[in-house]
């Protein structure tokens, strides 16, 4: 398999795997839910907003970041922070709210 196709196939399922659930997923389906027969341009709104924002991330991390940092030093940071946000997760200091009513 080519390079660029197993970085696309790569790429495509963290991230997919990664927005779900998350609150903008959750906000989407409230959209649809509120406004069922607009439910295409809330997949379009939906579905740019993703890509305006994945592409913006694309630009600053192929621009500035590779340029200042060896893509082993990203990819051991990348690797600590998401070690540190599981264990904030896991024990509760982040993530755990309390809703009053």
């Amino acid at each position: 398999m080519q390079t660029g196709l197993r970085l696309f196939l790569t790429t495509l399922g963290v991230v997919f795997l990664s927005e779900m659930g998350d609150k903008t997923q959750i906000t989407t389906l409230l959209l649809a839910g509120a406004k069922p027969a607009y439910i295409l341009w809330v997949g379009l709104g939906s579905a740019m907003a993703l890509v305006c924002a994945s592409f913006i991330e694309v630009i600053i991390g192929s621009q500035i970041l590779a340029r200042l940092m060896k893509p082993r030093s990203i990819e051991l940071l990348s690797a600590v922070a998401f070690l540190i946000l599981g264990v904030l997760l896991i024990t509760g200091v982040m993530g755990n709210f309390q809703v009053e009513m």
